[in-house]
Parts: structure tokens; C-alpha cells; sequence
């Protein structure tokens, strides 16, 4: 090993031993330089949350349609383009309406606003309004929207369709055996599903459909005979088109049956009317009175 001192001599009998001591040399390490333009970090673009989804599943709320059922409207509402029910995406408004003519819709999957709100996607089947077919979004809330046919037992059924209910020997609804007129009491035997629907086995041994805008629950009073209180008109339909009588106050009229105006209306309630012979007149408790 080389070193900048240099030892030089001869070695003799009278020599002694040299020991040579050396010293590490450590270099002194560069101090660093801080770059002109320091370069900061890049933090990594975060993944997006995605909006929430449509959910595809039945929510196990109570009350909830299953998808591919019809459910009505009990309240106003309105249908939305979008599930976050903003005024100005609202595509269809639809009244409240009396319970036979309420508006339906085909439940056809479901959705969440991001408030966490319930919402049914839906195809409105009101086939003889203009809203006919339209989609979008309503309420899930039970309040406004519940299914049309009954989901539960019982033991009695009115019929409230002006047109009846028809009785069939099979529970798909086939083989009408004849039909029930508006008013009918009918006794309940059992509770059948069918698909999406629901039927009410019968005493007979045949079945009626278990729509709630067909038949309610329980005994309801249908009227017979109506007294004018004051001076009416008759009228050739429901929706008073055309004056056909003048009938005075005391006269007695025989009800056939009961129903309203405007019924595929989406903007208007509808008045109600008694089909008596000739006409219609109207059941307004102002101007006649149920004596049977």
C-alpha cells in the first residue's frame, strides 16, 4: 500500500521490528444541491363513485310490488324521467282519482334517489288516456302507490266495477260461468295465486279476480232507490253530454248502478252519477237522497 510519507532503510541483524500504523481516509460526502424547480408529487386521480345504481332486486320493504306487477295510485303524483324527482323532468301528471278508475302502472324494476328514496320504473298501462305507454319513475311510498290486487284473505267481497265482475271455473280465468253485477255480496272460500295476480276462490268452487278496482273487502251498501230534492236533469251519459229530461223534486228513481265522470281523465277526479233508466243523473247528496 502507497501513502504520501515514504519510509526507506535496510534491515540488519541489530534491526527492531516497525509497526506501521495507518489511517483510514473518509472521504467528506457532497452536500446535496435542492433542485431549481422542485418537482411536487402527483397525488393519483381518484376513482369516480359511481351514481347509485338501479337496484334490480325486490327491496324486502313490506308493500313493495314485485317486479313485473301492477301497482295504482292512490294519491296525485306525478312520472319523473329521472329518480331524483326534479319539477323539470317531470314527464306525465296523473289526479287523484275514485278507487275504480285510479291510474296503473307495471312495476318494471326499481331504482334509489340519492336522498335514499324508493322508486318504482314503471310503464304506465292506463290504456285509454294519453299517457298511455309513457316510462319513467314514481313514489315506491305505500301511501301513494300500492299493488292493485289484494295480497290477504278474506272472508267477504263487494263488486264495485259499474260493469261487474266475472266468475270463472279456472283460476287463470277461463270458462266464464256468468256475471256478477256491481253491489254483489259474494262469500270468499279461499285466497289463490296466479302469477303476479291474486284470485278468490268461491263457495261454488270457481274463482274472481282479485283486483282492488273490481272488488273491495268486506260489505259495502250499494243503493237502490234515490228521492229528488230538488229539480234535476237527466243526462245521456256520465259526463252530462246532453240534457234528455227535466225531473222534479219528490220523484223516486230506481239506481241500476253507480259510477263516475271522466274516467280515463289524468287531471280531474270526476263527479259521481246513478245510472237510473233513460240516463244518468247526478248522486250529488245536495240534490237527491239514498231512501234504499
Amino acid at each position: 500500500m502507497r501513502s504520501s510519507n515514504t519510509l526507506s532503510g535496510k534491515y540488519g541483524e541489530n534491526s527492531k521490528d516497525i509497526t506501521l500504523v495507518y489511517k483510514k481516509n473518509t472521504p467528506t460526502p457532497p452536500t446535496p444541491v435542492n433542485p431549481v424547480n422542485p418537482v411536487n408529487p402527483v397525488n393519483p386521480t381518484p376513482t369516480p363513485t359511481p351514481s347509485t345504481p338501479t337496484v334490480t332486486t325486490q327491496p324486502a320493504t313490506p308493500g313493495i310490488a314485485k317486479k313485473g306487477e301492477a301497482v295504482y295510485a292512490l294519491k296525485k303524483i306525478y312520472m319523473y324521467s329521472n329518480k331524483d324527482f326534479k319539477q323539470s323532468e317531470r314527464v306525465a301528471s296523473y289526479a287523484k282519482k275514485p278507487r275504480i278508475n285510479r291510474p296503473m302502472f307495471v312495476v318494471t324494476d326499481y331504482a334509489t334517489s340519492k336522498a335514499g328514496n324508493l322508486r318504482y320504473v314503471v310503464r304506465d298501462v292506463n290504456h285509454h288516456s294519453k299517457t298511455a305507454g309513457k316510462k319513467g319513475y314514481i313514489t315506491a311510498d305505500y301511501a301513494f302507490v300500492r299493488p292493485v290486487y289484494y295480497h290477504s284473505s278474506h272472508k267477504t267481497l263487494t263488486v264495485i266495477n259499474p260493469r261487474g265482475v266475472n266468475e270463472y271455473k279456472n283460476k287463470n280465468l277461463t270458462s266464464k260461468v256468468k256475471n256478477f253485477k256491481q253491489g254483489t255480496q259474494l262469500k270468499v272460500k279461499g285466497f289463490v295465486k296466479h302469477n303476479l295476480t291474486t284470485r278468490y276462490l268461491l263457495s261454488s268452487g270457481h274463482y274472481i279476480t282479485g283486483n282492488r278496482k273490481l272488488v273491495i273487502a268486506g260489505n259495502q251498501k250499494q243503493p237502490k232507490q234515490i228521492k229528488v230534492k230538488k229539480a234535476i236533469y237527466r243526462y245521456n251519459n256520465a259526463n252530462f253530454s246532453k240534457r234528455t229530461k227535466h225531473i222534479k223534486k219528490g220523484t223516486v228513481l230506481k239506481v241500476k248502478k253507480w259510477e263516475y265522470s271522466h274516467p280515463y281523465s289524468t287531471t280531474t277526479f270526476g263527479a259521481k252519477r246513478y245510472a237510473v233508466t233513460g240516463g244518468y243523473v247526478t248522486a250529488n247528496s245536495k240534490y237527491v237522497k239514498i231512501i234504499k
